[in-house]
């Protein structure tokens, strides 16, 4: 679990402060105030992770990538070349990293216990020098409850220990310890695996069709938007994939009717074979009601195709996994919207999943207020955040939620002057009738 983030100059982020996050974390605010970059700055780093070329410092992507940043000049903040781009995440690791500090060194006793790694930071900072980006710093930091303390540099972002000459300390070093290389190579696994487990869901969708082919592959998600969705959900079809709900197990195709019926988008949903079976090609059959027809997908509403890749992610996505989630159920009437609060609290409670959801929804806010006033979710499980753009440079305010669900802190017209626009209706009102009687 990703528990905190915070950039420096990075786009329109002088500097964002520790942005803390929890298991439903929430970033609302104006267009343009720097919502996106907040979680961009995490798919950058993600896609550098998985990068083939490990000698680039830092891969800002292609057409193929989450995102695509241009170069180090176009990111920096107010395209200061002078600046440096700082980006730093903490962790929490799904287990604790147990290092053997006396096997590390090759004899028995080394005066240290086992190192019991259950958190770590990881903090880099970016030049470019003659038009390549370099690292200037990067270094882990362990956890607070750890006993070893030291902060380790390199000079690579994935696996340095590949090249030990490049390997340095920051700080003094005794010779005691573990071995820098090989501590380097348990906190970089952590690291990598972390990002593996972040997943990504962009505001728009593919447009549906009336038949998939599926070529017996396993994809890792549903794609960037959702274009994978239905090669997910027959490969959870055709392995018998199961989930569960309170001790009871469904397949994901039950669990996604559920959800579509509880959104009011569909009665039923199911993948149905045409032609024959060794060509795999399927329908995706939907019906609107108990009593309508059945039809596919293309004969939708677009509501429907926007909201299934996100619950097939929800479900198809390894348990304890990230999910960034921009623009959730931005073509969805508003009492569906209110309910995607339910099924985002019932993934984090039933999944452990993580998830940043970009929004500017007041329905999935209020709905979200109501539960943890339910105690279906505790307020520390969520932090909400108010982004603004103020004199150049973005700004957030994280939202002060009460376990009753008050928010102590509401921006000014944060959804809109919903009251003010009331009042002026009923004096435009007042006066047309006034006009009317005279």
């Amino acid at each position: 679990m990703i528990t905190h983030i915070r950039m420096r100059n990075f786009k329109s982020w002088e500097d964002s402060g520790e942005v803390t996050l929890a298991p439903l974390t929430g970033f609302f605010g104006t267009n343009s105030s720097g919502k996106s970059s907040l979680l961009q700055m995490l798919l950058l780093l993600k896609q550098t992770v998985e990068h083939s070329d490990s000698a680039e410092v830092i891969f800002f992507g292609d057409e193929n990538s989450p995102v695509t940043l241009g170069n180090l000049r176009e990111v920096i903040h107010g395209h200061d070349v002078e600046a440096t781009l700082e980006l730093e995440v903490g962790c929490r690791t799904q287990t604790s990293l147990i290092i053997e500090v006396g096997e590390l060194n090759n004899y028995a006793h080394s005066g240290f216990s086992p190192l019991d790694v259950d958190s770590f930071t990881f903090s880099a900072a970016i030049q470019e020098r003659n038009e390549q980006s370099i690292f200037e710093d990067a270094y882990y930091i362990f956890g607070p409850h750890n006993e070893w303390k030291k902060e380790w540099k390199y000079s690579g972002l994935v696996s340095p220990s590949r090249d030990q000459s490049n390997v340095l300390l920051k700080g003094d070093y005794d010779g005691s310890g573990p071995r820098i290389e090989d501590l380097l190579k348990h906190l970089s696994s952590s690291f990598e695996n972390l990002f593996d487990h972040i997943y990504s869901l962009g505001p728009t969708r593919v447009q549906p069709k009336r038949s998939y082919h599926w070529n017996d592959k396993d994809p890792a998600d549903v794609g960037l938007w959702g274009d994978k969705v239905i090669d997910a959900l027959l490969c959870a079809h055709m392995r018998r994939v199961k989930i569960s709900k309170k001790g009871e197990e469904a397949t994901i195709e039950d669990r996604i009717s559920e959800w579509l019926r509880e959104l009011d988008l569909a009665y039923s949903f199911s993948l149905k074979p045409v032609g024959a079976l060794k060509d795999d090609n399927y329908e995706v059959r939907i019906q609107k009601s108990a009593t309508s027809p059945v039809v596919t997908l293309d004969d939708m509403g677009y509501g429907l195709a926007d909201v299934l890749p996100m619950l097939v992610l929800c479900y198809y996505t390894p348990k304890g996994s990230t999910l960034i989630l921009e623009q959730p159920g931005i073509h969805l009437h508003p009492m569906a919207q209110a309910d995607l609060a339910d099924l985002l609290i019932e993934v984090i409670t039933e999944r452990n999943l993580q998830i940043l959801i970009e929004s500017h929804s007041e329905h999935l806010l209020n709905r979200l207020q109501r539960r943890v006033a339910e105690e279906k979710i505790a307020a520390d499980q969520t932090a909400l955040y108010f982004c603004r753009y103020i004199d150049g440079a973005s700004k957030i305010d994280r939202l002060e939620m009460d376990e009753f669900g008050n928010i102590a802190n509401w921006p000014e017209n944060f959804f809109g002057d919903e009251m003010g626009d009331l009042f002026a209706m009923t004096e435009a009102q007042r006066e047309r009738q006034k006009r009317t009687e005279g």
